[in-house]
């Protein structure tokens, strides 16, 4: 299958973050991305990547990261 999600052959780290401000960005971040209605998708039992079907006004993470971290400059 071509384009499919490397959900099997993948390597993930975890470390602390001890640095407060540091913290606040990442879960401000993975907000935006829980956030997420356009690109959204969830993977069911059978392994597809479905889309989340959009109710609400759109919000697509990668413009609003992006926002986010332009107005921390």
């Amino acid at each position: 299958m071509m384009g499919g999600r490397n959900l099997d052959n993948r390597v993930e780290i975890a470390c602390p973050i001890y640095d407060e401000s540091v913290k606040k960005e990442i879960l401000d971040t993975l907000d935006i991305c829980w956030n997420d209605n356009v690109k959204a998708r969830e993977i069911c039992s059978e392994q597809l990547n479905l889309y989340v079907k959009q109710d609400d006004s759109p919000i697509r993470s990668q413009f609003v990261t992006y926002d986010y971290y332009k107005n921390q400059l």
